[in-house]
């Protein structure tokens, strides 16, 4: 029991780091914004490419703990008809 919460605890930490990250550079994004309207359409690009790299990281992430807790106990995938 003690080591699936230690694989939990890491797993939401990658979580938070990854998502912290993203906001940070979301924010240094979003200043970069005000010079030009070049500037502005690489800027929103580049949102886009970090909001798509946030999700798809947490759905792994999720995914990962998932596994995780069905190996721990050894739960089988019942497949719903």
């Amino acid at each position: 029991m003690d080591n699936i919460i230690k694989i939990v605890n890491k797993k939401i930490r990658q979580i938070v780091i990854s998502l912290t990250v993203v906001g940070i550079l979301l924010l240094i994004l979003s200043f970069l914004t005000v010079w030009t309207t070049f500037m502005a359409k690489l800027v929103m690009g580049m949102v886009i490419l970090l909001l798509a790299y946030a999700f798809l990281s947490t759905a792994y992430r999720l995914w990962k703990i998932q596994q995780d807790i069905k190996d721990v106990w050894q739960i089988k995938d019942t497949k719903i008809k």
